[in-house]
């Protein structure tokens, strides 16, 4: 279980140029599996309904604030996943994390060799899921 692959599920609204960057830099990491990009909840939401992921990772803080309520909606439907918001992490950001229950931020000016260790070393945290 531990080498099964890590599946992906990203979402943004203002940064979709770095949300490609990091979908093309997971997808080249052999255990790690993008389940799609998308712009908005609603996409999401329609990833969710075709595919499970272990992440849901958002990119950058969501211009459209009512984006995070997929967090919740994903939830509710006892999807099991993990949020992580990567992002340039300042006050806004520890607002958000905190007001739609992110339990993960990861500063997304480091390295993404980074994002990946601290991806696998998340994973399985029975505290998160």
């Amino acid at each position: 279980m531990k080498n099964k692959e890590i599946k992906v599920l990203i979402i943004s609204d203002r940064l979709m140029d770095k949300a490609r960057a990091l979908a093309e830099f997971l997808s080249s990491i052999e255990s790690f599996k993008v389940a799609g990009i998308a712009s908005d909840g609603k996409q999401v939401m329609e990833f969710a309904s075709n595919s499970d992921f272990d992440y849901l990772i958002i990119a950058g803080y969501l211009k459209n604030e009512t984006n995070y309520r997929v967090i919740e909606d994903l939830r509710k439907r006892h999807k099991r996943f993990i949020t992580v918001q990567w992002a340039m992490v300042d006050s806004l950001i520890n607002i958000f994390c905190s007001r739609y229950k992110i339990p993960l931020k990861f500063e997304r000016t480091l390295p993404m060799e980074l994002f990946v260790d601290f991806l696998r070393a998340h994973r399985n945290d029975p505290l998160l899921q």
